[in-house]
Formats: structure tokens, C-alpha cells, sequence
């Protein structure tokens, strides 16, 4: 056996050979890595890390390099080009150190919403004689024409989306809680607006235009005093209400005229809505519902849209567990919540669907049920049959709350594969993340459903309503995206929503505009600020924009 002493030797002698061989490779030099010349657009937005994003009114492009350009070096090393091959005549090169901007003549336009590329050759040098490393393209989109902004085209190749209006009966505007009361104003100018554009070929609505839900359970849906006896009544009752007629006027206006096609697909909050009911209210609006409370529309092969609670285990049709009926448990949270919202005339900041992660209905429930308790100060009998009915969906006798828990939690999760397959849900999911959906913004529900490998039909473009919560994000995130989802927010009372209000999208599909691009973008409807005007309108302005190869 060795000596602790002759491993101690090695160890050392082992170590003092490392030391000499790294001494002789310090004394070799360092190696130098070669340094190249890098080129940017700095007045412009690097996005999603592959293209730089360009107002299509801009006049000139600059690219800036990191080292002085040796300007006789210029010609021929930089072009400018489009689909439709090079653009060497419609600018001209201004030099300037490491700057080499180019400046469009003054007949050119850039396209709005088109792809751009600038190829900046090896044969570039800097006065230092520093060069790429390569050819390299950089590729530019422009942003697309603000609808209500610039209104220079007169081509027919955008679709406006809005959703999640919540329009109520005259009862929940005297009563306090109907969710849209002051927004009326704005929504009845922008479908003005889209009424007279050129640009506009259709409005879809995705959902919850009219709403049945938020109603106080303390009251019955229907109102037999005025003669209001069913749904059909109901529905006609808002159209009707005071408050509401403007814009079911502009609505009838836009199906009928001719010019832009009105596409409505049913939402939550008016799962009860019929293709003849919103025939007769609207005259020429086309029904895109694909099953009892549920719809989807696609103008094109690779655009979906839908409202997005087919996928939300609270608020999506279930038939299965109570048969003869349709209503889902979020529908008696919301009844409970408009209750609330009557008697303390104030709204919490959070939306009515289901307050809860949990993997369970029981434990989902009571958690819904007690933050509205709690934050409104409610008392609720809660073994009282004290939720009136009046023939809401065939139930004629009113509930209590825990007799609409446990109407539900009796099968509604071992239900839960069938109702998927009876709702067409494109790929099923389970109970938990279903569940989670009542809170999630649907960002991942989208490409679950229609983006990813799985999905048995694969769009570039999904929005969604639903969430009250406009935003845009691109699947997966970086470079390599292959779609959008995007959700058109809502048109509720701002002080109800902890998200901005008064929001819709435009997409523009390249099919319509010739362009290499689908370009999606999100608006808000706000007044003119700033203006001086005393009398300011309403305008369109822009939050984000995203776009995707065709």
C-alpha cells in the first residue's frame, strides 16, 4: 500500500505541470478573436427578435454601423429591395461617418403593411478595413394603415373585432348593475366609423353583446310586468332599452347596407342567444354558432376566432350535468356578483369568473362563491332558495346556492371528457387547466388548442374575447413564432375592469391586401387629447401591432 506521502508527491507534481504548461501558453500570446463590423437600425424597433418594425410614412431608412464607413465602398454593397424585386431608383445614399442613410425620393411611398429587405454586402469596409462577416439581410415590416388615422385607402381588406359588450335591460341601468353604461357614447361613434369606412369588409362580434347573466339573483331574469316571459323577450327588451338603441340602429345599419358584413358569434353571457333571435333584432347579421351557446368563425384558412369560453370549465355549455339545461355553474357566481354590485353600487376590480385554481369544482366553488361574499359584505342564505329562475333555461323554481353547487358536483368533472366532445373542443384538456382558464388570459389555451403539433388543424392567427384583457402575443415567443393570439378586450365601464376598456382589433389579412403579411393590430377608442378642440371625438389609437409571414 502507498504512502499518503509519495500521493501527496504526485498530487504536486501533477499540479506543477499544469502551472508550466499554462506559463507556456501565456508566453505564446492570446489568441485574438477577429472583430467585424456590426450594422443596426437604430430609429427603428428590433421585434421578436427577427425584423425591425417601420412607420410606412417614414422617408428614409439609417442604418448605423459600429465603425466609420470607408464611403468609396458604398456602391454597389447596399440594396434595397421588395416582393417585387429591387428598388434602386427611389432613394438616394447620404453618408455620414457611420451613418449611411437612405433618403426616398419624393413620389415614393412605402407600402403600408409590407416587408422590406436591405442586403448590406461583405464588400462594405470601415476606414479601420473592418468588415461583416458575412452578406447579411435586414428584413423591415411596415406598420399597417390606422383605421379612423389615415384614410387614404379605399380597399376593402380589414375585419374589425370587438367583443364582450355586456349590454342589460333598462331594469339594470336604473337598478346599478348593468356593466355598460358609460361607454355607450364611444361604441355607437366607432360603429359609426366602421359603418362609413372604405376599408372595413367585416365587423365580427365575438360574444357577449347582449347580457343574460349579470342579473341580481334576488331578482327574476324575466320581468312578467313588462312582458318579458323568455329569453326571445329578454334579448329584445335590451335591444330595445334606451341606452342600447343607438347601437343596435348602427349594427342593423352596417348587416343591412351592403358594403360591410356583420359576423356575430355567441359568447357566455348570451349562450341563450338563437340564430332567429339575433336575426330578428339584427336583420342580416350572419350567425356563425356551431352548437348551443358556442360559435367559431374563420374569414380565411389559417384566421380562427371564437369568444374562448368553450374552454373555461366555469363558463362553457353543460348539457351533460344537468340534462334539459345548459347553464354552467359561472353563471350563478355572476348572479351572485350583480347582486353584489346593486347593492354597494361599486364593482370589485376582478372579473366574475371563477376565483380559484384548484383542482376540484367543490373547492373551486366555494372559493368563488366566498370572495363575493366577502368583498361585497353580502348576506346569503345559502341553504334559502332564494336564486329566482322565472324559466331561465326550462328552470321554472328558484335555487339556493348550495343547491346549485351540489346540482354540479355530482358529475360535472366526470362529465367533463364528454362535454368536450359534445362542445368540439378541438383538443381536450383536463379539469384542472379548464379550470385555471377562468383566470388564465387564454394565451396558452390558444395555442394548446390551434397551435401547437397536436392541434388537428393548425391557424397562424386566434383571438379570442372573453378575458376582458386585450393583448397580443405571439406562439411560441422569439424569432421562430408561427402564430398570434390575440384578444379584443372589452367595451365595460373602466371603473369594472382592472384592464383598459374600449378596445377592438383590425386584421389584415395578406390574402386581401397583396402584401407578404397578416398583420393584427390591437386599438383603443379613446377621445382626442391635447387637441384644443371643446368638442373632442373619439379616435382609434394604437397599442401593439404583431404580423406573421403568409
Amino acid at each position: 500500500m502507498k504512502s499518503p506521502r509519495i500521493f501527496g508527491f504526485i498530487l504536486a507534481l501533477v499540479l506543477v505541470s499544469q502551472l508550466l504548461i499554462q506559463q507556456s501558453c501565456k508566453k505564446s500570446g492570446p489568441t485574438v478573436e477577429p472583430v467585424y463590423l456590426t450594422v443596426t437600425l437604430s430609429r427603428s424597433a428590433f421585434h421578436n427578435q427577427s425584423y425591425y418594425s417601420l412607420k410606412y410614412q417614414e422617408r428614409s431608412i439609417e442604418l448605423d454601423f459600429s465603425q466609420p464607413i470607408d464611403s468609396t465602398t458604398i456602391p454597389g454593397n447596399i440594396s434595397f429591395s421588395h416582393k417585387g424585386g429591387p428598388l434602386e431608383t427611389i432613394y438616394k445614399i447620404i453618408f455620414s461617418g457611420r451613418k449611411v442613410i437612405l433618403a426616398f425620393n419624393q413620389d415614393f411611398q412605402l407600402h403600408a403593411g409590407w416587408k422590406y429587405l436591405i442586403t448590406v454586402k461583405k464588400g462594405l469596409i470601415s476606414t479601420t478595413g473592418l468588415k461583416l462577416p458575412s452578406d447579411e439581410t435586414i428584413e423591415l415590416r411596415t406598420t399597417a394603415i390606422q383605421l379612423g388615422v389615415d384614410n387614404d385607402s379605399t380597399t376593402r381588406n380589414s375585419i374589425v373585432c370587438i367583443s364582450d359588450i355586456h349590454l342589460g335591460d333598462q331594469r339594470s341601468a336604473a337598478l346599478g348593475y348593468c356593466w355598460f353604461t358609460k361607454n355607450s357614447a364611444a361604441l355607437e361613434s366607432l360603429l359609426g366609423f366602421v359603418q362609413t369606412s372604405p376599408q372595413v369588409k367585416q365587423l365580427v362580434i365575438l360574444g357577449d353583446l347582449f347580457d343574460e347573466w349579470v342579473i341580481p339573483y334576488r331578482l327574476s331574469p324575466f320581468d312578467t310586468l313588462t312582458g318579458i316571459h323568455n329569453s326571445r323577450d329578454y334579448f329584445l327588451s335590451v335591444a330595445n332599452a334606451p341606452l342600447n338603441i343607438g347601437i343596435v340602429n348602427k349594427l342593423k345599419s352596417i348587416a343591412s347596407g351592403g358594403n360591410t358584413q356583420l359576423i356575430y358569434i355567441p359568447g357566455n353571457h348570451d349562450m341563450l342567444l338563437t340564430q332567429e333571435i339575433i336575426q330578428e333584432i339584427i336583420p342580416g347579421v350572419i350567425w356563425q354558432g356551431d352548437s348551443t351557446g358556442l360559435g367559431h368563425y374563420s374569414p380565411m384558412s389559417e384566421i380562427v376566432m371564437e369568444h374562448g369560453h368553450r374552454y373555461d370549465f366555469f363558463n362553457c355549455p353543460q348539457p351533460l350535468t344537468a340534462l334539459g339545461h345548459t347553464l354552467p355553474p359561472g353563471y350563478f357566481i355572476s348572479r351572485l356578483d350583480a347582486q353584489g354590485l346593486m347593492e354597494t353600487g361599486k364593482h370589485i376590480l376582478k372579473n366574475t369568473k371563477s376565483e380559484n385554481g384548484d383542482v376540484e369544482f367543490l373547492a373551486a366553488w366555494t372559493a368563488a362563491y366566498e370572495y363575493l361574499r366577502i368583498k361585497y359584505s353580502l348576506t346569503v342564505a345559502a341553504d334559502s332558495t332564494n336564486i329566482r329562475m322565472g324559466g331561465i333555461d326550462h328552470y321554472s323554481l328558484p335555487f339556493s346556492f348550495n343547491g346549485a353547487r351540489d346540482m354540479f358536483t355530482g358529475n360535472i368533472e366526470n362529465a367533463w371528457s364528454s362535454t368536450q366532445i359534445r362542445n368540439a373542443v378541438p383538443v381536450t384538456m383536463p379539469v384542472l387547466m379548464a379550470i385555471l382558464d377562468g383566470n388564465d388570459d387564454l394565451s396558452f389555451t390558444a395555442s394548446y388548442e390551434y397551435m401547437q403539433s397536436q392541434a388537428p388543424k393548425k391557424y397562424k392567427i386566434v383571438a379570442f374575447g372573453h378575458t376582458h384583457n386585450p393583448m397580443m402575443k405571439v406562439y411560441p415567443a422569439g424569432k421562430s413564432y408561427t402564430g398570434i393570439y390575440a384578444n379584443t378586450g372589452s367595451w365595460v365601464n373602466a371603473d369594472l375592469s382592472s384592464k383598459p376598456v374600449r378596445t377592438f382589433l383590425v386584421i389584415k389579412p395578406a390574402e386581401w391586401t397583396g402584401s407578404d403579411l397578416d398583420i393584427v393590430s390591437l386599438f383603443q377608442y379613446n377621445l382626442e387629447s391635447g387637441s384644443g378642440n371643446p368638442n373632442p371625438g373619439y379616435v382609434p389609437v394604437l397599442v401593439s401591432e404583431e404580423s406573421i409571414d403568409k
